[in-house]
């Protein structure tokens, strides 16, 4: 896949302009606006609207693109309503699978240390996020697509941060390379998240064992795909609940 700078040079010969008043690329948090030019191909257009709403890319096919660097539950809603309508709705969401954390002096901008974040996001880190998104998973017109990043975020100890972070605010995500991406359009290709081998019923434990991950996200997978009804309940293993994948049915959307 090509580099942020690659796509990026590309777009700015083609003239990518924001069409809504009001709106520009640079407005925003950087990682959002970067990947929107990262995404863009000739002929698209940013800031459209649509439908009463604004649309970070509409593509010369028709597809429309929203890029979604926050919750997924935000914009679910509008996802659903556009796609109703009849419109091919693609939500991209990026994960960092590698971080550099920049901090700044709180008084002077200067920089005073550069470090790598121990923490690695994966690909089953979309399902934190799916929890309290009802509707995208295999829904009629709605691809999520998902890019694995690498980023920087920087941050300032000026002590309105959270404890967590020992008072450092955070100020921007910046996209450095993208680094891979998967889409998921279809009831198989969500299921493919499960692995062939892995006989049925599936446990939190044993997907999460087949996959690497903890239990606890191996549950909203689980609970994730038979809300959506591509898994049924199978019964349980002592205390926790057993699936197997469910007769395909029509769902209504929208």
């Amino acid at each position: 896949m090509g580099g942020l700078h690659e796509r990026a040079s590309g777009d700015e010969a083609g003239g990518l302009v924001a069409e809504r008043e009001g709106f520009n690329l640079y407005a925003e948090r950087s990682l959002h606006a970067q990947l929107k030019r990262w995404l863009a191909r000739p002929g698209d257009r940013l800031e459209v609207p649509v439908g009463g709403r604004v649309v970070d890319l509409v593509r010369a096919d028709g597809e429309l693109v929203e890029v979604q660097t926050g919750s997924l539950g935000k914009i679910a809603a509008k996802v659903r309503s556009l796609a109703a309508a009849g419109h091919r709705v693609r939500v991209v969401h990026p994960i960092a699978a590698e971080t550099s954390i920049r901090r700044l002096d709180p008084r002077t901008g200067e920089l005073l240390s550069t470090r790598r974040s121990p923490k690695r996001g994966d690909l089953y880190e979309l399902f934190d996020e799916l929890v309290q998104a009802a509707g995208l998973i295999a829904a009629r017109n709605v691809t999520v697509e998902i890019l694995l990043v690498r980023a920087v975020d920087t941050r300032t100890r000026d002590g309105s941060g959270s404890w967590r972070s020992r008072g450092d605010r955070k100020v921007d995500r910046e996209l450095v390379e993208v680094l891979s991406s998967r889409s998921f359009r279809t009831r198989s290709q969500w299921l493919a998240l499960i692995p062939k081998a892995l006989p049925e019923p599936w446990s939190s434990a044993s997907l999460g064992e087949a996959l690497g991950i903890g239990p606890e996200r191996a549950r909203k997978i689980l609970y994730c795909l038979a809300r959506e009804g591509l898994l049924a309940e199978a019964g349980k293993a002592g205390r926790r609940k057993l699936y197997a994948r469910a007769p395909a049915r029509r769902r209504r959307d929208g």
